[in-house]
């Protein structure tokens, strides 16, 4: 079985907050970034192996849905998931639950497509990562865990 997701914690710090001490929008998608990292580091990979291996994956969609306040000093997880694996992209979806609640204060995805980091072409998504995230097990799966929220 591929690897499908990666959880890390998270703190509202002073400086990821805007003045009036709720969770800046920006410091959602640095959380996320973290979880990612941490979901191919699980399969052996680093932004500079890709680059060595010949193959980037920059963003051409982010989308959040903001349902409850992440104050200043929250504490929680932030939680990445494999949604679906395209031809030549990959969307992970995501998830920010705060310590002790049920329900996730953000959720949302995003959609990285493969690409030669010379052209700035896509490129199918390399053998190694669709193997690693599973992408033969799950096909036609694009449901998300929280689809229904």
């Amino acid at each position: 079985m591929g690897v499908r997701e990666a959880v890390v914690p998270f703190e509202v710090l002073w400086g990821d907050a805007d003045p009036s001490g709720l969770i800046y929008y920006p410091s959602v998608f640095r959380y996320v970034a973290q979880a990612e990292s941490a979901l191919y580091r699980q399969i052996g990979y680093t932004v500079r192996a890709m680059i060595a291996e010949g193959f980037a994956n920059p963003r051409a969609h982010v989308e959040a849905d903001f349902r409850k306040p992440l104050w200043v000093h929250d504490t929680g997880t932030c939680r990445v998931w494999v949604g679906r694996v395209g031809n030549s992209s990959v969307r992970l979806d995501f998830a920010l639950t705060k310590d002790g609640d049920d329900e996730p204060a953000v959720t949302g995805h995003l959609v990285m497509v493969f690409v030669d980091p010379e052209a700035m072409r896509p490129i199918p998504v390399p053998e190694v990562l669709r193997r690693a995230f599973g992408a033969d097990e799950e096909k036609g799966d694009d449901r998300s865990p929280l689809a229904s929220s």
